[in-house]
């Protein structure tokens, strides 16, 4: 029973400490974040001020040559269009803007047609080699005060035009590349709350269509998100400054965990080896469990003459030539243990202590 209840103690005093050190060690984190978060002040623990939002659009229409075989004057999105017959496109670009409270606002746009040409390297990769950019719409300004504001332009895309540049370019060089053109509209905002001096918005969006050249047939394909929008938050803190409640907070219990981390984590590496101690305490009563009577009361040594015997076999010997038994005695639990054999008013004394290991040699039991 002796040896259950030490193994109990020591199981349950060891996940003891792990609990307490996996808390510190979450403290230690709550700490770290404190300090953190007090040195760079969140704009969401400030007020909000406005928040805005934008749509776009590109809507297009392929307009085509006189042929026999198409009766309609143009094919509509999403299709597949054969370039031989295609006339112009047409592009309804739309950029749509609106927020929360009535802003001061400068909003700048410019229309550019980019062509480019790729080609595949030895190692298979696409390398641009060429491309220019063509104004299509010199840069405007649209400035005002409100809550919305609205772009919608019609942009006539020549295919041809940047078709035939892209021949030139593949015949005078003799290089067959992944031509395009990208038609874009770039759009650029600034502003703030009405009649205050802070302009801390400032959003950029790249409205724009790739349109595939010198290809037989070809598809269109987007190249922009279609939404978008942002929170605009009152600056209430500077920089520099940090939350110093917070700060001291973070800081104590950085080092508080830190202590206790360090000594629990001390006393865990102690109670391992205490287990030492209860390891041979347990060989002793397994192999001599028959010789030894355990008690709960250690007896009165002052009415004997005790001999401290050096090892717990010298101990051993004595029993087998008095023929009496060892009376085992755990003065304290997992640290200190008193065998003895007692004859008439002679007592012989072996201790095993726990602090006698780390420097105890085998012989102390053997």
């Amino acid at each position: 029973m002796m040896q259950k209840k030490n193994e109990n103690v020591i199981i349950l005093k060891q996940w003891f400490r792990v609990v307490l050190i996996i808390l510190t060690i979450a403290a230690f984190g709550v700490s770290l974040f404190s300090v953190y978060k007090s040195l760079n002040p969140q704009q969401s623990d400030n007020p909000v001020l406005y928040s805005y939002n934008y749509n776009t659009k590109m809507d297009y229409r392929v307009y085509l040559k006189n042929n026999k075989f198409f009766t309609v004057p143009y094919l509509g999105m999403n299709k597949q269009y054969i370039a031989s017959i295609i006339d112009y496109i047409e592009v309804d670009a739309k950029y749509n803007f609106q927020s929360t409270e009535d802003l001061d606002y400068d909003c700048s746009y410019e229309i550019v047609a980019t062509t480019s040409g790729l080609y595949e390297n030895a190692e298979g990769k696409e390398i641009e080699v060429w491309s220019k950019t063509y104004p299509v719409e010199n840069l405007q300004h649209i400035t005002g005060s409100g809550k919305t504001f609205n772009i919608n332009k019609t942009i006539k895309l020549d295919y041809n035009a940047y078709n035939a540049i892209m021949t030139d370019f593949r015949n005078q060089f003799g290089l067959s590349v992944d031509a395009r053109v990208n038609l874009a509209l770039k759009v650029n905002v600034n502003g703030g709350l009405k009649g205050k001096p802070d302009k801390n918005l400032k959003e950029t969006n790249n409205i724009a269509l790739n349109v595939p050249l010198l290809q037989q047939t070809f598809e269109i394909k987007p190249d922009y998100v279609n939404s978008g929008g942002n929170t605009i938050y009152k600056q209430t803190v500077s920089e520099s400054s940090i939350n110093v409640p917070l700060f001291v907070f973070g800081l104590c219990l950085l080092g508080l965990s830190l202590i206790i981390f360090i000594n629990l984590f001390k006393s865990l590496i102690k109670i391992t080896k205490k287990s030492e101690y209860v390891l041979a305490l347990n060989k002793i009563l397994k192999e001599y469990g028959d010789v030894i009577a355990e008690t709960h009361n250690l007896p009165n040594l002052s009415k004997y003459d005790v001999i401290n015997v050096k090892s717990f076999s010298d101990l051993v010997d004595v029993e087998e030539e008095l023929h009496s038994p060892i009376v085992c005695y755990e003065v304290i639990d997992n640290f200190e243990c008193i065998f003895l054999v007692l004859n008439d008013k002679t007592a012989y004394k072996f201790t095993l202590k726990d602090s006698d290991f780390g420097h105890i040699t085998k012989n102390v039991i053997d």
